[in-house]
């Protein structure tokens, strides 16, 4: 009989649930009006009221009402959009437009009106990125310098995709549209010019302006797309010349995305505020 009563004590025990270590119970004299506050929390577990959490640093406050032991530094609460890179550091005219999530690093100048769109990135890190006024880098773009003098590019037509001579920085003028998802790579972009989505621009590359780029296109590297011109193909060949009403298409386009910009810009927060907190994080 007492063997069968420990079987049974046993096989009772065994249905009780055993809290996880980091959900157990502490004594009395562990609780959490008796611990100092923690530095750092741990992830939110859901629990009973009755029932005090214990994390690596100790007793945890309930997190499923978001009372958080811990105020982190908002620094590293956001992402960073402007990024000094060594010794450099981005200059964007307060006229500019720039989404919190996108990143602007190193050596790179933004001019008035700009507007460089969510998700996007301009990297001066190896050289300089000059882009002008009233010029528009939709989502997801991707604009990246090289070394002074590139020596390896994409090989988009055959030839091994090795150059070499061609400067390593980038320069965009005035009234440009670079459309969602295009990469640019260390070439040369004139004033009113339209690059179609996904287009890929690759190193010594010039767009003179007035020309149009479709969507799609890979414009190979020292390649020229003439002004005036309506370019596309993989790699880039002529199509034919822009007519009468695309003649001012560039210029239209530049002045509708920056308008759209206005209605974004009380919604997010401000370069400024950005700048504060670089500044803030550096220290």
């Amino acid at each position: 009989t007492m063997l069968g009563r420990a079987s049974s004590q046993l096989l009772a025990g065994s249905r009780q649930r055993i809290l996880p270590l980091a959900m157990r119970s502490v004594p009395r004299y562990l609780s959490s009006s008796n611990v100092a506050e923690p530095r750092f929390s741990s992830p939110p577990v859901k629990t009973r009221a009755d029932e005090v959490l214990v994390g690596p640093m100790g007793p945890l406050k309930n997190m499923d009402e978001k009372t958080s032991t811990v105020e982190l530094s908002p620094v590293f609460h956001r992402h960073r959009t402007v990024v000094p890179f060594m010794s450099s550091t981005s200059k964007i005219s307060c006229e500019a437009f720039v989404t919190p999530n996108s990143t602007v690093a190193g050596n790179v100048c933004i001019g008035d009106r700009t507007t460089v769109w969510y998700g996007s990135v301009v990297r001066g890190d190896e050289n300089s990125v000059v882009i002008g006024a009233m010029t528009n880098i939709l989502e997801g773009s991707v604009i990246t310098t090289d070394c002074e003098h590139t020596d390896l590019s994409i090989d988009t037509d055959g030839t091994g995709g090795r150059v070499v001579g061609f400067p390593g920085s980038v320069k965009i003028g005035d009234f440009v549209t670079i459309e969602a998802g295009s990469v640019l790579r260390a070439c040369t972009i004139e004033s009113n010019v339209i690059i179609g989505a996904g287009s890929v621009i690759c190193e010594g590359a010039l767009v003179e302006s007035g020309a149009i780029v479709a969507p799609g296109t890979v414009v190979p590297p020292g390649r020229r797309v003439p002004g005036g011109q309506v370019w596309s193909g993989k790699p880039a060949e002529y199509v034919r010349d822009v007519d009468h009403d695309e003649e001012t298409l560039p210029e239209k386009t530049a002045q509708k995305y920056y308008a759209r910009s206005l209605d974004h810009h009380d919604a997010v927060y401000s370069l400024e505020s950005y700048s504060r907190l670089s500044q803030h994080a550096q220290q």
